[in-house]
């Protein structure tokens, strides 16, 4: 009777985990394994109790009795009954994908409105990320608002032009605010000492520009004081051309590419490099799609992290600077299927 019951309830507890609505649209197959077990766990209630019980019929051309007639019994009636659920899983499939659909498209909206109103930062920032697919330990996500309020992130990625000439501290790009921050400065907050520009200078030696998604490193300055970033990859994401300004690189993917490659030749080298945040890049010209550019760089981080078993790269992070931003990253995120849904968010 002990293995009867403990058969049963096992058909219980897979029955019960079947039916969660993350399960929803493979229930049939899901309660298969329930049913062998509550036929097993029956007849052998059955048989135990009455062991002079009869149970004979035919199933699949072959003649049963006993026990194995009762368990042929159950799991016929039992699976002529499920077949039916066959068409409830499929609706039930068609309607959460059209609920995710107009869920993507919704927001969608709410970013084309956006677009015509004036940009609002983002004020408080949350860091969000989902598990890549197959991929234990390995995440994307997006951390919204300032990038000098991001703290813990080892890696903080600079968009830069081909030419690798960070902004003046003044003007409002993440190359200024990485230059300022990551600089010594006097009493009156000026910057008297202008360590990763006066590096990147040097690592670029008697190079006038590089090509387009080249990525070098550079140590991180302050900021390894204050928000404990461990190095700067600077990429280059923008090029420019006199009279007409910057544009993006048309191969933004490669810019994710060789950013993240550049992370784990310095791994190998002996660093600790496990999480990395990078701005959309090349959104700051006129001629950028922040929504394009989002689904770009979320799917070449998970390309990159999908097909690079040794990397030590664990989460990589869009940042959101504005609620424009926000909400193409978050729709990207959703609409991405190599992204388990629902991980989890946390205030940064």
């Amino acid at each position: 009777m002990i293995s009867a019951a403990s058969l049963i309830t096992a058909g219980i507890i897979i029955q019960v985990w079947s039916l969660r609505p993350g399960r929803a649209g493979a229930r049939y197959a899901l309660q298969l394994p329930a049913i062998f077990l509550y036929s097993l766990g029956g007849s052998l209630v059955l048989f135990t109790a009455f062991p002079e019980s009869l149970s004979e019929g035919r199933a699949l051309g072959f003649s049963l009795s006993g026990a194995a007639g009762f368990v042929a019994f159950f799991m016929l009636s039992s699976l002529g009954w499920l077949s039916r659920t066959f068409s409830r899983d499929k609706a039930e499939r068609e309607v959460r994908r059209l609920q995710a659909e107009n869920r993507k498209l919704a927001k969608r909206l709410t970013l084309a409105e956006l677009l015509g109103d004036n940009v609002e930062t983002v004020a408080k920032g949350e860091k969000r990320k989902l598990r890549v697919v197959g991929r234990r330990g390995r995440f994307v996500g997006m951390v919204s608002g300032n990038l000098v309020t991001v703290f813990g992130v080892d890696v903080w990625v600079n968009s830069e032009n081909t030419r690798m000439e960070m902004s003046r501290t003044n003007e409002p790009t993440i190359s200024a605010v990485i230059r300022y921050n990551g600089g010594e400065r006097d009493g009156g907050g000026h910057l008297v000492n202008d360590l990763i520009a006066s590096e990147l200078a040097t690592r670029m030696g008697d190079m006038v520009q590089v090509a387009p998604g080249y990525a070098l490193s550079t140590s991180s300055g302050e900021l390894l004081k204050t928000n404990s970033v461990k190095k700067v990859v600077h990429v280059a994401a923008v090029e420019g051309e006199p009279g007409s300004g910057y544009r993006p690189v048309r191969d933004l993917a490669r810019c994710v590419h060789n950013v993240l490659a550049e992370i784990d030749r310095l791994n190998l080298s002996g660093e600790t490099l496990r999480s990395v945040v990078m701005p959309l890049l090349g959104t700051g010209s006129k001629d950028s799609d922040i929504s394009r550019t989002a689904e770009t760089l979320i799917g070449a981080s998970i390309d990159y992290l999908g097909s690079h078993d040794s990397s030590k790269i664990r989460e990589v992070y869009l940042l959101a600077y504005t609620s424009i931003q926000q909400i193409a990253c978050e729709v990207a995120l959703e609409a991405e299927e190599q992204l388990m849904p629902n991980h989890g968010s946390e205030i940064v």
